[in-house]
């Protein structure tokens, strides 16, 4: 079998289908839901394939519209956008900006080469394919060339629920993924030794893909990954180091090290001076600035909830965990994988076996930190502070399937009786099924008596299959259990049309191009708020990376509320009954609600002209607003401001 040949012809399949649904403005948004929410059955014919998904609105309610905000912006694609956040918020959101950055950001290129559909699904298309590409090129890498395992381990990756569930999320997983694997695939080839035409490509690889790991600017999954990376080096120099020659080299060159190193400090070390005043911001923030984790806020049935995610849907999940996205997880398959190399650590004399401890001791610390509760000092020393609990999950998954096919190889050349296996398959059996009723005690609506049997079932078929082990088998079972939920998760789009052929949108543009240093805020719901920000107007209310501390001291003086509004957030706006008072109240971490009058001075200030309400309000004389355009087949009543008349005029 040559496995070379099937490696070549598995990546140009990825290549000529990033082309052909690129061309064809083929994407996986949910922005479906804004056909619904405007009734407008004219877009409706741009969903192919499945529903919007209305939980992934971080996608279609926050990043879309911001994207559209960015494109409509004048000039374009600005680093700093007051409709998005206060400073540089566009470059914490993962948004394209003109800026030197993008250029190490090929995810993003779309969007300068395009027109916006067509931008979109270059985006959309590089997290599935890049993703597909990254994963598969280091597990054959790791797996020593073998194509199978490489295919199986890629896939695994891409199926798995969390991957799914969490695609679209505001962290860019799939990018941050696919970067870290590039970075970790690089400085494994360069310990390789390759000649000079083929080790300056390969640097510059490893500073393009270091630096748009870093560029995505979310250290509780960064954190984690990076030491998971270490581990995976630690065990491949490790293995290398007992293959080599004495006299041979097992390690990469220093100078391309070196060159690397420098490389990426020329690019990151002028990017985070640029974005130090933004970052501070950030860091005095209530949410997300000051959370801190010390370990233990994760139950142990949550940690390994993936022995049920053949059975999740956006309908159907724990119900402990509110959501299907905060259910989702990976298979543990790990959990049988630890406890072979437990069994046989003592006969363990092949290098590559040491290519599997390191990566299990660090899976075993992160599990420790996501369900024992440590010292604080711990979380500040490590950085994992910075880490929920609950973000955990992904590099325990990641680091789990990896561990999972790495040992598989050795279990199919490992003689032991069919009896000793038999006993690591009652025991993985056992543990999954503890683990599963402790998951019935908690969502017992969502572990009905016959879902419970058949997860426990196939828990045991899974590890079953794994351990004796029947490698074809083993894979058939879990790829079909993981695929099918995969498919009915994100939708197929073609273009953006549910946003940017909506009816509403030239008429609110026609006002921004009319007033554009009027500023808009809308009341009574966050759905109005995303269209203005499609629109391309400056709108105070709605999602904001960071707040306008300015403006909202303005409205509390005294700081009292601050721990409520200085967060990311979505803000919802209400109007006051009286124009001196404004009050804040806290929605959840994630949002709160503002309630002022139109007439309050920190809206005049700033030129807030135009209020936007999801219906008709009752005597709009009495806030000083008046009638403008009303648009009630999308939901949409348009007020311009009136300054009150003086008093005896």
């Amino acid at each position: 079998m040559d496995h070379t040949a099937y490696a070549r012809r598995f990546l140009l399949f990825l290549l000529a289908a990033f082309v052909i649904l690129t061309a064809f403005k083929i994407n996986g948004s949910s922005v479906g839901m804004w056909s619904a929410i405007l009734t407008e059955e004219k877009t409706l014919n741009s969903l192919l394939y499945a529903l919007p998904r209305d939980v992934r609105s971080d996608e279609w309610l926050v990043w879309t519209p911001s994207l559209l905000a960015q494109a409509k912006h004048r000039p374009s694609f600005p680093v700093e956008n007051p409709a998005l956040g206060a400073a540089r918020s566009p470059m914490l959101m993962n948004l394209p900006t003109r800026h030197y950055s993008t250029l190490f950001r090929p995810q993003l290129w779309g969007y300068f080469l395009f027109d916006i559909d067509h931008g979109y699904a270059w985006h959309w298309n590089a997290k599935i394919f890049g993703l597909l590409a990254a994963m598969f090129v280091l597990i054959r890498k790791l797996s020593e060339g073998r194509f199978w395992p490489a295919l199986l381990g890629t896939l695994w990756i891409f199926c798995s629920s969390y991957t799914q569930w969490w695609f679209s999320s505001l962290p860019m997983l799939p990018e941050m993924l696919a970067s870290w694997a590039c970075a970790l695939w690089c400085v494994m080839t360069l310990g390789d030794q390759p000649p000079r035409k083929l080790a300056i490509p390969i640097t510059l690889g490893l500073i393009l893909a270091a630096v748009n790991f870093s560029l995505c600017m979310y250290p509780p999954y960064q954190i984690p990954l990076f030491y998971l990376g270490a581990a995976i080096l630690l065990g491949w120099f490790w293995k290398r180091r007992a293959e080599t020659p004495s006299s041979g080299s097992w390690l990469p060159e220093p100078r391309w090290l070196a060159c690397a190193a420098a490389g990426f400090a020329l690019v990151m070390v002028p990017f985070f001076v640029q974005m130090l005043p933004t970052l501070r911001l950030v860091e005095h923030t209530a949410y997300p600035g000051a959370q801190r984790a010390t370990g233990g806020a994760l139950g142990v049935s949550d940690l390994f909830l993936g022995l049920a995610e053949p059975f999740f849907s956006v309908r159907d999940f724990p119900e402990h965990r509110g959501n299907v996205c905060a259910a989702a997880n990976f298979f543990p398959v790990w959990l049988a994988a630890a406890c072979w190399m437990a069994a046989t650590g003592s006969k363990s004399g092949h290098p590559r076996r040491r290519l599997l401890w390191p990566l299990l001791a660090c899976l075993l610390a992160f599990t420790l930190f996501a369900l024992c509760p440590l010292p604080p000092v711990i979380g500040r020393i490590t950085l994992l502070s910075f880490s929920v609990e609950e973000d955990m999950i992904l590099p325990i998954g990641v680091g789990g399937i990896l561990l999972s096919i790495l040992a598989l190889r050795e279990m199919e050349v490992d003689a032991r009786p069919p009896l000793r296996r038999a006993i690591l398959i009652i025991l993985c059996g056992a543990i999954s099924t503890n683990l599963l009723i402790t998951a019935f005690g908690e969502s017992p609506s969502f572990f009905t008596s016959w879902r419970l049997a058949s997860v426990i079932a196939l828990s045991w078929c899974i590890f079953a299959l794994y351990l004796w082990p029947m490698k074809r088998s083993f894979s058939a079972v879990l790829l079909i259990a993981l695929f099918l939920p995969a498919t009915r998760v994100n939708p197929i789009n073609r273009g953006l049309a549910p946003l940017t052929e909506s009816s509403a949108l030239p008429i609110i543009e026609k006002i921004r191009q009319a007033h554009p240093d009027a500023r808009w805020v809308a009341c009574d719901g966050a759905h109005q708020s995303a269209l203005l920000m499609a629109a391309g107007v400056d709108v105070i209310s709605g999602p904001k990376t960071l707040p306008d501390l300015d403006f909202c001291r303005e409205l509390d003086p005294t700081g009292r509320d601050s721990d409520i509004y200085n967060r990311f957030s979505m803000d919802i706006f209400h109007v006051a009954p009286k124009p001196g008072v404004a009050t804040f109240s806290l929605i959840n971490s994630g949002a709160y609600n503002v309630t002022i009058h139109p007439a309050h001075p920190a809206l005049r200030k700033r030129n807030v002209r135009y209020f936007v309400f999801p219906a008709a309000i009752g005597d709009p004389a009495a806030y000083n607003l008046q009638p403008f355009i009303r648009i009630p087949e999308r939901h949409i009543w348009i007020y311009v401001f009136q300054e009150p008349k003086p008093a005896g005029a």
